[in-house]
C-alpha cells in the first residue's frame, strides 16, 4: 500500500482521498484508499477473535462495494441487524445463502477487496462453518 494511503487515520478522509485520486487520474491509489477505509473501520469495532474481526471487515467490505455500484453512501442494515443479534459470524453465513453477495462480488473484485468477500472468510475458516452448517 502506498505511504499516502497508509498514513490516512480517518475512514472519512480515505474517501476524500479516494475522490481525488480519481479525478486526478490514480484509480489504483482510489482502490487502495477505499480498502485502508474498511481496514480501519474495521479495527474500530470490538471484536474477540480473528474470525469475529474477518467477519466484520467482510461486512464492511460489502457496505463499500454496495456504495461504489450505487455511487452513494449505503449501509448494511439488514446485515448489521443480524450481526448485532446473532453475532458478525452468524450474519455471514446468513449473507452466503443469499444471493445479494454473489452479485457484489465483481465489484469486491474491481476495489482490489475480493479477499474481504463473505466467501474469502468461508475458505479462510472452513471449520467454523461447517459447524454451523451442521
Amino acid at each position: 500500500m502506498h505511504d499516502l494511503v497508509l498514513r490516512i487515520s480517518e475512514p472519512d478522509k480515505c474517501y476524500v482521498f479516494a475522490r481525488n485520486a480519481e479525478r486526478q487520474g490514480h484509480p489504483e491509489l482510489a482502490r487502495q484508499a477505499y480498502r485502508r477505509a474498511v481496514d480501519l473501520r474495521a479495527e474500530g469495532h470490538d471484536t474477540a477473535s480473528d474470525i469475529e474481526f474477518a467477519a466484520v471487515r467482510a461486512i464492511y467490505a460489502y457496505e463499500e462495494a454496495l456504495s461504489y455500484s450505487k455511487g452513494k453512501r449505503t449501509r448494511a442494515t439488514g446485515t448489521w441487524q443480524m450481526a448485532n443479534r446473532y453475532g458478525p459470524v452468524e450474519a455471514v453465513q446468513k449473507r452466503l445463502g443469499s444471493r445479494t453477495s454473489d452479485d457484489l462480488q465483481a465489484v469486491l473484485q474491481e476495489l482490489g477487496m475480493e479477499d474481504y468477500s463473505f466467501t474469502a472468510v468461508r475458505q479462510a475458516y472452513p471449520e467454523v462453518f461447517e459447524q454451523a452448517a451442521a
